[in-house]
């Protein structure tokens, strides 16, 4: 992902890391409209409590859980259809 690649408004979501390794949960940014995400710093112990925060992040930005986690849907797919994609780093 460049400068140029970015949208200038772009519409975007926190999501768990969903990572079936560990139970330590990372949370991620998902880009509407590009494939992959973007790792932060902010992890949960579990699932449960990255969904929450997850939640409470996204509903800041007026995402409610359905809608996020439909954003992260097809950010992932996208990112399934390309097999050189994956985090960005």
């Amino acid at each position: 992902m460049t400068a140029q690649t970015l949208p200038d408004n772009p519409d975007f979501c926190f999501v768990p890391s969903y990572d079936v390794e560990t139970d330590v949960q990372q949370i991620h940014i998902v880009i509407e409209g590009l494939a992959g995400h973007i790792p932060t710093a902010l992890i949960a112990l579990d699932l449960d409590d990255a969904l929450v925060i997850a939640d409470k992040l996204n509903r800041r930005l007026g995402l409610d859980r359905e809608a996020w986690t439909a954003m992260a849907a097809v950010s992932m797919r996208a990112e399934d259809d390309d097999p050189e994609g994956g985090a960005w780093h």
